[in-house]
């Protein structure tokens, strides 16, 4: 196991914003984090993977903090297209061997920075109208949890719109999962990643660090208000002009600028009776 002292958590997030850690956990294997958390169950207040939906305080210096993007990297195709992934592997990496052995499915979440073990606790996934998640491959989740390592069926995980029954668990952590994947030509996956790729360059604002949707849950008509009138500070944190309910850190952001704005859009649907809800994790 690394442990890191005095470690600057900007480094571990898309949205490049945080304090530091007086000291991180960085397990190498299972064992090293099961061991870990047996020992210390406080480490699981504050967790990192791949840190694509996270906001962390810059001004504050966060005791302990785990890490998880080392601990399992396990990639095995179990055959006729069942593959067990650890939690630890990037989506990308996991997509190409999976498509390496001729299978697919999951190319729509190409363009997403994070890990399997994120991807599984949010239901990484496509909008509603095309309904596209990665819980349509899902067969078992394996979980730490009660000091055990235990595994889940899909019927277990309570998969729905970006949301699943890990996020009612802080105490879990995701370790890996198998999946069902259709046989798929290395033409057909490329196009799809490449027409992935393609989408989000037309569609997305990578101007500035961000982490991708804000609101898993709110009203098209507001955010688009939102996006119209650049809602933000010039130079600071700002929702952006090209796409809707998507923020962006700019060079003079701070954490309580994109507290405010993340308030001012719940206050705005608040205002409307409109339902609304974050997806984006705080480190207060």
């Amino acid at each position: 196991m690394r442990v890191l002292k005095n470690e600057p958590l900007k480094k571990y997030t898309t949205f490049r914003m945080g304090g530091n850690a007086r000291t991180m956990y960085v397990p190498e294997t299972e064992k090293e984090l099961m061991d870990l958390v047996q020992e210390n169950s406080r480490i699981l207040q504050y967790v990192i993977g791949g840190g694509s939906n996270l906001i962390i305080n810059d001004a504050k210096e966060f005791d302990e903090v785990l890490c998880l993007r080392e601990f399992n990297q396990t990639i095995e195709h179990r055959g006729e297209g069942r593959f067990y992934i650890g939690a630890s592997v990037r989506l990308q990496k996991a997509i190409r061997s999976v498509n390496k052995a001729g299978y697919g499915g999951m190319e729509f979440l190409f363009s997403v920075p994070g890990l399997i073990g994120g991807a599984l606790y949010m239901n990484a996934g496509t909008g509603r109208t095309t309904g596209k998640f990665i819980s349509d491959f899902v067969l078992t989740v394996d979980v730490l949890r009660d000091g055990t390592r235990q595994t889940l069926k899909k019927e277990e995980c309570a998969y729905a719109f970006r949301t699943s029954v890990f996020q009612s668990h802080t105490d879990w952590v995701i370790l890996g999962a198998e999946f069902q994947f259709p046989a798929m030509s290395a033409e057909d996956a490329q196009k799809g990643i490449d027409e992935r790729l393609a989408l989000c360059k037309k569609t997305q604002d990578m101007s500035y660090p961000n982490f991708g949707t804000v609101f898993c849950v709110s009203n098209g008509k507001i955010m688009d208000f939102v996006r119209r009138f650049h809602i933000g500070y010039k130079n600071g944190c700002t929702y952006s002009a090209k796409r809707k309910n998507w923020m962006l850190h700019r060079e003079e952001g701070t954490f309580e600028q994109a507290i405010k704005l993340l308030n001012r859009v719940k206050r705005l649907h608040r205002l409307f009776g409109k339902a609304c809800k974050c997806e984006v994790r705080i480190w207060e």
